[in-house]
């Protein structure tokens, strides 16, 4: 194929390639406020490879990471970031029971299903992330969830780091947080 003659054709071919991978994404936030502050739940799009599912019906616990920050952009230089947190979920698969549970580390939540794929559809039911809230109008939050692959067996960091079947991050998601 002479690339001269189609020269959008790679371009195409590149797009269609990073498009037509399933994606995690943050569809919206969720704000709920007392006096003194925010409580951030995500609404997820989330599913996993075959591979994934694999490692933990073998007894690998995945660690994911849900990070947020609260900031107030500016078109000048950097945001200026006034707090961020984030939080562990551990997922696991229990053989004796055949049940797979999300544990969010930070607060001992659990929810639990032993449908592999409706256990994902309920991961958003112990994410509440509290923030500081402020008088600001312009503020906003975002957030992410990511793979831990530090915290995989030592064996498998390295070649998952390079595997396309274990990128299940999402991307940066920010919303402007609704004053009341």
């Amino acid at each position: 194929m002479n690339i001269n003659k189609y020269p959008y054709s790679c371009l195409i071919f590149v797009w269609l390639t990073f498009n037509c991978q399933a994606e995690n994404i943050v569809t919206n936030l969720i704000f709920k406020q007392d006096t003194d502050n925010i409580i951030v739940t995500p609404q997820l799009e989330f599913s996993t490879s075959n591979e994934i599912k694999e490692a933990i019906d073998n007894g690998i616990r995945i660690q994911l990471i849900v990070k947020a920050s609260l900031y107030e952009p500016r078109s000048w230089w950097f945001d200026n970031t006034i707090s961020h947190k984030y939080i562990q979920l551990e997922v696991s698969y229990y053989v004796l029971g055949k049940y797979y549970v999300i544990l969010n580390k930070n607060t001992d939540q659990r929810v639990g299903n032993n449908n592999y794929s409706k256990l994902w559809s309920s991961i958003e039911k112990i994410i509440n992330i509290e923030l500081p809230k402020l008088n600001s109008k312009n503020t906003w939050v975002k957030l992410r969830v990511m793979l831990d692959k530090g915290s995989l067996p030592t064996a498998m960091q390295l070649p998952v780091l390079f595997d396309d079947n274990w990128d299940i991050d999402t991307q940066w998601f920010k919303q402007k947080v609704n004053s009341d």
